[in-house]
């Protein structure tokens, strides 16, 4: 009978084993998601913000392409139209393709040149100006030869 009076209350109910707080099963949940959380932002959340970027810089990739062809194929016309070789456009083609070929060259040589370095970029420089001097002698040229 004792065993009875122990686990029993007068009414009749059993009583329930007090573990703490009445409210620990939801801070146990708290708990739960916290960790699930911050496994989450190490795992998914990273995840996600690397796949992001890799696709963001592919299409930037790609469009930078685009409008790096699109630009040399606009240069081209235009030396095709402009340069004083040939009687007219798309007749002396390999000219414009040689100018701005070798006008690209120099300049890709200048910032190969001034790689790594922490100072000025003198190579650079110096491929701008190398390209400056190509450009004047041209248009010179082609002065001339429209005045004589």
């Amino acid at each position: 009978m004792a065993e009875d009076e122990a686990t029993h209350s007068p009414n009749g109910s059993r009583r329930g084993m007090s573990i703490g707080p009445d409210d620990w099963p939801e801070q146990a949940a708290d708990k739960v998601i916290d960790l699930v959380d911050k496994a989450k932002g190490y795992t998914t959340d990273n995840a996600v913000k690397a796949i992001r970027g890799l696709i963001y810089g592919l299409v930037i990739l790609v469009l930078s392409g685009a409008a790096l062809i699109l630009t040399v194929v606009i240069l081209v016309r235009l030396a095709d139209a402009y340069l004083p070789i040939g009687a007219g456009v798309g007749d002396a083609t390999w000219s414009a393709h040689l100018f701005i070929g070798s006008l690209l060259t120099v300049l890709g040589l200048g910032a190969w040149g001034s790689r790594g370095g922490t100072g000025a970029p003198k190579g650079l420089y110096l491929a701008v100006i190398v390209d400056v001097v190509i450009i004047t002698s041209v248009v010179v040229i082609a002065i001339a030869d429209a005045f004589i």
